[in-house]
Formats: structure tokens, sequence, C-alpha cells
């Protein structure tokens, strides 16, 4: 059966966007990175090359969490984050994850080292059932997800940068020049019964790129249907 998707943006003025997204949901690609890692860069080189890709938020939801705890090499990453360190350790913790390195993949709640296939690195088949729509508003700095059910999901939202150049200058990838996308620059979530979430950025919407979110059962990785898009 071919799984149907529907994706659509409406811009109204420059403060409102609406996503929609119904049928299979897109395929969440997480990497836990560090420019403080020698062997990270042709991971992030591999989900940069998402960016240009047809079936970028349709089909695949590229991010990248920056973890600090490579920090103390002698570089520290701007990117980085305690709180994406201990979502990898979380991972772990539930058996998502063999063990916390770096670069590390998940995809679709499940660890992935298709990656580290010098043949073939092509992301497994998307598996995930299809599911009702998902909605996300935003009016503003305010962000609001929709999901008709009226069992008990948590919500997930990632705010997310691309084009980001750094220069390293000491460490295991001292005199490299590295680009990033699709950094995670703030992760938030919230439980409800009643299939709405509200959630705000605090922070700069100039600086941000693009927006993913997603519901998942309570306690658990799969997701249950996503929502992405560019942030005009």
């Amino acid at each position: 059966m071919t799984a149907l998707i529907a994706l659509s943006v409406v811009s109204t003025l420059t403060s409102g966007q609406i996503w929609t997204n119904e049928g299979q949901p897109a395929q969440v690609v997480e990497l836990f990175t560090s420019e403080g890692c020698s062997s990270c860069p042709p991971a992030d080189a591999f989900i940069s090359k998402f960016e240009h890709n047809d079936r970028l938020w349709q089909e695949i939801i590229p991010i990248v969490y920056h973890v600090d705890y490579w920090d103390y090499l002698g570089w520290e990453d701007k990117f980085a984050k305690a709180e994406f360190s201990q979502l990898q350790r979380l991972y772990h913790a539930y058996d998502v994850l063999g063990s916390v390195y770096t670069p590390g993949f998940v995809v679709d709640g499940k660890e992935w080292r298709g990656f580290f296939n010098w043949v073939n690195k092509a992301l497994p088949s998307n598996q995930q059932p299809l599911a009702s729509r998902l909605t996300l508003v935003r009016n503003g700095n305010s962000f609001e997800l929709k999901y008709d059910s009226d069992q008990p999901l948590d919500a997930t939202i990632i705010f997310l940068s691309n084009n980001q150049t750094t220069q390293i200058q000491a460490g295991e990838n001292r005199g490299k020049t590295l680009e990033h996308d699709f950094i995670a620059v703030e992760r938030s979530q919230s439980r409800s019964s009643k299939g709405h979430w509200m959630f705000a950025y605090q922070g700069r919407l100039n600086d941000i790129d693009a927006v993913a979110a997603w519901i998942t059962p309570v306690g658990r990785f799969e997701r249950v249907q996503t929502v992405a898009g560019k942030i005009e």
C-alpha cells in the first residue's frame, strides 16, 4: 500500500504559518555529534545532504544534537547543550542506544548503525503506520500543536538552525572549518490528554530556520505523527 502523505504550509502575514501532515509520519533522523569529535564531520556532512532533498520535511526530518561531553578535549562546542547529552544517556538507559557515543544515529526511535557501512548508507525503510492529521500553527513566537485524539500523548517541538560554519582552533578537529545544518537549538516537551499543546520560543525566530514537532505515546519513543517545515 502506498502511504498517503499530505503536507501544507500556509503563510498569513509575516508572523503566522500553518503546517499539517497526515498519513505516514516522516522519518526522524537524529544525530548526536560534537565539534570536538574527530569522527563526527563525515556524519555532519551526511545529514547536511538532506537540506536540498525533495523529501525533506514530508518524508525525512533531520535533527542534530550537539553534546557537551567532548568539550574537555580542548574545544568547546558552542552548539552543545547538557540536555542533549542527557537525552542520549536517556536513549541508552531505555535500550534505544547500545552505548553513548558520537557520531550516534537514531532513526524512528531505534539505533541506526548503517552510516558506518562503507558500501550502503541508505536509511532503513519507513515502516510506520498511517496516522491522522497533525497540525502546527505559528503565531509570532507561539506555536500550537493539534491532534484529534483523546488518548494521553507526549508532544515534542524542536527549533532548528541551518548553514552554520565554525573554524575549529583547538582539539581533535583543529584547523578544520566545519559546516552544520539542522542544529537543534531548543527542544521542549509537553503532555496532554486532549490532543492540544502550546509552546513558545524564547529566542529570536530570525535565528531559526525550521521547526519540527511530533507526538508519541506517553513514555515511549515511537512517533505517532510528525510535522515540520521552514520558518518564513
